[in-house]
């Protein structure tokens, strides 16, 4: 295993994204002026989402955390992420051509 997709399948509670949900994550990072703390870079590479909704009773229902990696290659803390409602990145409640998991998993809290 040596991939996104392979870690994802390594680790259930994490979401492949597709390019389309990660292109609209990017939009979402540029509309809320999203930087790098550390560096402070605009660009970053988009990974995968972990549904927080039934983490986190103060989370909404619908909330994911997406992982992002600063692109600046001398970044000291690349690692960050950004937390966005289902509705501002999935279409149609799907990441990667599959339906989405959160609804399940909500259902058993």
């Amino acid at each position: 295993m040596d991939g996104p997709a392979d870690d994802a399948m390594a680790r259930p509670e994490l979401i492949a994204l597709d390019p389309t949900a990660r292109g609209r994550v990017q939009a979402q990072i540029a509309a809320k002026g999203g930087h790098c703390e550390r560096c402070g870079a605009k660009d970053f590479d988009v990974g995968d989402a972990l549904f927080l909704g039934f983490l986190f009773l103060d989370e909404d229902r619908e909330a994911y955390m997406i992982a992002l990696t600063c692109r600046n290659p001398g970044c000291a803390a690349p690692r960050t992420a950004i937390v966005l409602p289902e509705k501002d990145f999935l279409s149609d409640g799907c990441a990667c051509g599959t339906k989405a998991l959160w609804p399940s998993r909500a259902a058993r809290r």
